[in-house]
């Protein structure tokens, strides 16, 4: 809807994301199956944040991780 801290949300499929939207952070189920993936790692390198962690309704993907 808008690249901004006060846009609209909706969680969808990556493969159903609206025209007109931006996927801008991991949905929940994204981020359940990388932390359990992660979860052995005893160091993680990453190149990025997972979504727009300025924006505090898109942060949830990196900070879930």
């Amino acid at each position: 809807d808008a690249f901004a801290p006060d846009a609209n949300t909706q969680i969808v499929a990556v493969d159903a994301i609206p025209d007109g939207w931006m996927g801008l952070d991991n949905g929940p189920a994204t981020t359940a199956v990388q932390a359990a993936a992660l979860a052995d790692c005893k160091t993680v390198i990453m190149n990025g944040p997972m979504g727009v962690f300025e924006f505090e309704a898109f942060n949830k993907g990196t900070f879930g991780i």
